[in-house]
């Protein structure tokens, strides 16, 4: 195995810094999409249903703040919890579409979130450096999640909170095979790419033109773990693979279809 350690921990930090910087564009979508309130109800309950209120907040707006906001986060979906989903916050079948699209996307974080728990649980990643990646990824698919879900809920619809069912009834025979540690690296890259792919394939469907924007950041996030997962492929199990989607340019192939497993 001719694998740098090193240079694998300084490539799985750098994309740290860039899922920080989409999570702070995340974060501030979801608390305008919670529009028609105050500015100080609609973060308390962007917070609360981003499954995060740390004690410096709660001390600033107050325990009664937070209850009424926990009230409105539990009564803000769909009444029902079909997979269909609920309307936007917007009217008609563009803003549902937008609801699916973010569910759809939740639905595929999720799934990245188990796959790299299974791979990590299996004992085939054998090297620190690999393990640490891995959990570092599943950690940051985690937050993407609860940020999709969030941006469901302000709009109005049945946020999506386990695994893709589709998508892992197609991946399931993969992740019965894995045998190795390069399998592990082979199927995270594979998933990962489709990931990339599918945020792409969403540039310009959503009425909400911020989302466009928060999906790309995401977006940008996976195409990043696709490019350390192929150094890794191509270094330490000589497995030719292209450093970015598409050769260099991110293509919609592989994508998940809006709808696809959460509808």
């Amino acid at each position: 195995m001719d694998l740098s350690s090193d240079h694998l921990r300084r490539e799985a930090r750098e994309t740290q810094v860039e899922h920080n910087g989409a999570m702070r564009s995340m974060r501030e979508l979801v608390a305008r999409l919670f529009n028609g309130e105050d500015k100080h109800s609609a973060r308390v309950k962007s917070d609360l249903v981003l499954g995060g209120f740390d004690r410096r907040r709660f001390l600033q707006v107050g325990g009664l703040s937070v209850v009424s906001a926990a009230v409105l986060a539990a009564c803000g979906g769909s009444d029902d919890n079909d997979s269909a989903g609920g309307a936007g916050s917007g009217s008609g079948s563009q803003a549902s579409l937008d609801v699916t699209i973010l569910r759809t996307a939740s639905s595929l974080e999720r799934l990245a979130v188990d796959v790299y728990n299974t791979a990590i649980a299996s004992g085939l990643v054998t090297t620190a450096a690999i393990g640490d990646a891995a959990k570092l990824f599943r950690d940051q698919h985690l937050e993407h999640a609860a940020l999709f879900e969030g941006a469901t809920t302000a709009m109005g619809g049945q946020a999506f909170t386990t695994a893709n069912p589709a998508v892992l009834a197609q991946l399931d025979p993969a992740i019965k095979a894995l045998r190795d540690e390069k399998g592990v690296v082979q199927l995270a890259h594979d998933l990962e790419k489709a990931a990339a792919a599918t945020y792409f394939s969403t540039v310009g469907a959503f009425e909400d033109a911020s989302l466009n924007k928060a999906a790309m950041s995401v977006g940008g996030v996976e195409a990043r773990h696709v490019a350390v997962l192929a150094g890794v492929l191509t270094t330490a199990f000589s497995t030719p693979t292209d450093q970015v989607p598409g050769g260099g340019f991110q293509t919609k192939d592989g994508a998940v279809a809006a709808g696809v497993g959460v509808s």
